[in-house]
Formats: structure tokens, sequence, C-alpha cells
């Protein structure tokens, strides 16, 4: 007789590499840029447009399928879930035949919101589906994508420069075409839990958790977005930046392994205090990176990846658990999304404004405000936000 444990696990490893298929593009961005240039003509002054209307999309998608909630999962017989792979994976196939910057911008957009819309609808049913272990599904997740990321930068560039870089980037394709057959077997968000719990009030302690998460972001993909330009206005050469953001890399895999690794542990440090730990490594690279100090920019890359990944899973998971309401974990997976947005925007706005000081004066600001939604969402239970991991396992109290 076939165990009935099977197909269940079968529904949540679909969900969970349709949620790390869903957010691998941030991470392999610099190497698709590349191929975009060389195959479409694709000007690097134009690449922020591209990954912006990538990511705005992503967010816009995100968004739409919280939104809709239980509609979403009605839409075409309930495949919406392909439908939006399928979108993704047609704009993928276009991508190499895009004739000027509004065409490609176009095609990226579709792209963002089919992806976005996948990420959300997965990664909330994989954490629906581990309940008070969300915190681990979104360490596998991240992990996930760090080392899928890690496996296919290097192989594009050898395929581009043997089949050409319009090749490369239709092997990329591959991302939504697994996608597609990804979400085609996991299960609804919405019946990963208990039907009592699918419109249930969520605490204000889980929606602190989430604001917490979007500002810890926004400040990542500030400082992320910057810390190229510092370097090389520092004098540093490429193939330092190169090693830096691999170790950086490295660093976040090993960061996602141990904090999935110690889901539902109880901890001894408190939750704030990690989140002035991690708001501290996230802000390094504005004051480690400097000319000559090629240690200074390795050092930075390794502290911001170390930080920002292990807070952000630690908030998206807390958050996640605290939960009561399933359409909540689709909201929670969407401020990702909504923080890759809005970090590089406000950046962007602050070093206009102010050049020297903006970026940091913004990236401080965004840790602030993410520590005081930490702090928030311990006083809101009741609990000393300074007493060792008081909200830990806030989805159990």
């Amino acid at each position: 007789m076939v165990s009935p444990v099977l197909p269940a696990a079968g529904k949540q490893f679909s969900a969970g590499l349709a949620a790390v298929l869903g957010c691998l593009q941030p991470a392999i961005d610099p190497v698709f840029l590349a191929l975009a240039s060389s195959a479409t003509g694709l000007r690097a002054e134009d690449h922020g447009w591209v990954v912006g209307a990538t990511q705005a999309a992503a967010a816009l998608g995100a968004l739409l399928v919280w939104w809709l909630g239980a509609d979403w999962q009605r839409i075409a017989r309930g495949r919406a879930g392909q439908l939006a792979a399928a979108l993704a994976l047609l704009a993928a196939l276009l991508t190499p035949l895009a004739a000027g910057l509004p065409w490609l911008l176009g095609l990226r957009a579709a792209y963002g919101l089919g992806m976005g819309a996948i990420y959300a609808s997965a990664m909330g049913a994989y954490a629906a589906s581990l309940q008070e272990r969300a915190t681990k599904a979104y360490g596998v997740v991240l992990l996930g994508q760090l080392l899928m990321a890690t496996a296919v930068s290097p192989v594009l560039p050898i395929l581009a420069e043997g089949l050409g870089a319009d090749v490369a980037l239709w092997c990329l394709a591959m991302v939504p075409a697994l996608a597609l057959a990804a979400v085609s077997g996991m299960a609804p968000w919405a019946e990963a839990e208990p039907a009592h719990a699918q419109h249930a009030r969520t605490p204000l302690a889980g929606w602190a958790l989430a604001l917490g998460t979007f500002w810890f972001i926004c400040a990542t993909m500030m400082v992320w977005s910057l810390s190229g330009g510092l370097a090389m206005a520092a004098g540093l050469g490429h193939d330092l930046i190169g090693q830096a953001v691999s170790l950086g890399s490295l660093a976040g895999a090993a960061t996602a392994w141990v904090v999935m690794r110690r889901s539902g542990r109880r901890e001894r440090v408190p939750l704030v205090l990690q989140g002035l730990l991690a708001g501290m490594a996230v802000l390094s690279p504005l004051v480690l990176i400097g000319p000559e100090q090629g240690v200074g920019l390795i050092t930075s890359m390794v502290l911001l990846n170390i930080g920002s990944t292990a807070i952000i899973i630690l908030g998206s998971g807390l958050a996640s658990a605290a939960a009561k309401d399933s359409r909540f974990r689709v909201l929670v997976a969407a401020t990702h999304n909504l923080g890759m947005t809005a970090g590089p925007a406000l950046g962007s706005a602050l070093v206009w404004a102010d050049p020297e000081h903006g970026i940091f004066i913004g990236a401080a600001l965004s840790v602030g405000f993410a520590v005081l939604a930490l702090t928030l969402a311990g006083v809101s239970r009741g609990l000393s936000p300074m007493r060792p991991y008081a909200i830990w396992r806030i989805g159990a109290r």
C-alpha cells in the first residue's frame, strides 16, 4: 500500500522548488545582463532599467496573488500558477529576439510578473506546510537559490562563448519551464493548512515582523546596489570584486544552512539584538570599502551576506509562524519582491538628493525602522524585546 505521506511530501517539494525558481533571477542578474547586452545590444547604462522593470513587475505579481486571495486559485479552473509560469516561459524564449530597449523592458516585465506570482504563491504554500517551522522553509529556499545561482552563473558564460549569447539566454528558459512543472505538482497555498486557519486574524506581531523584513531587504538592496560602484571608485579591480561577491555568496549559503538547521530550537540571543548585529553587517560595506582596502571589501561582502541572509530568514519565518491567516503568508513572501524593488529606487533617489551621505542615511534609517519593527513585535505580545528569543516561538503562544 502506498504511504499517504508521499503525496504530501511531493507537494511540499514542488512548492519549495517553485519558490527557489521564482526568486532565482536577482541572484543571476549580473550574468544575465551581460548576456542580454551581447545578444540584443543592450547598453550597460540601461541595465538598471531592465532590473527595475523585472523587479517591479515581480512585486506586482506577488501583490496580485495576495490581493486576489482564494480567487487566485479559481482562475482558469485552478491553473493560475501554470498560466503565470507559461507567461514567464514565453517572455524568456522571446528575450534573445528583443529588438530595442522598449521590447526588452516589456518582455522582462512579463517575466517578472509571472515569476513574482509563482514565488509568492509557492512560498506561501511551502511556509504553510511547515507551520511553526516556517523559518526552515525560508532557509531552504534561500539556500537553494544561492546554490543554484552558484551552479548556473559559471556555466552560462561558457555556453555563450561556445554557442552564442542568444543560445545561453534560451537555456535560461529552463527556469520558468521547470517552474511550470513544479507549480503543477504543488498544493494551493490555501489548502496547505486547516480551513479554520485560512481567514483567521493575524496578530500585530506578524505584521511588525513582516514590516521589519521589508526594511531589512530595502537596506540590503541599497548597499548591495552601491557596493560595486564604491569598490570601483576606490580603485579596486574587477577580479577582486568578483572574488568578494563569490565569497559573500558562499557565506550567505552557509548562513542559510545554519539558520535552517536551527529552525524551531530555542536560542539565547534576543531577536532585537540579532537585528542590530545584522544591521551593522549590512552597513559594513559603506564603512570598510576604501582605497587599497581589498581585505575590507571582501570582509564587508561576507558580513553583508551573513547578516542579511540570517535576518531575512528569521524575520520571514517568524512572521509566517505568527500568521493565523494563510493569505498573510503570501504577503510575507511578497515583502521580498517589494523590498528588492523599493530598496534600489530609494537608494538612487537619496544619492541624487545627497551624493555624499544619502545612501548611508537611507540604509541606516532602513535598519533603524527594521529594528523598531522587531521591538514592536515583542512588545505587542507583552514580552521584553531583549529577552532571549522572546518571540522565536511566537506562533505557538
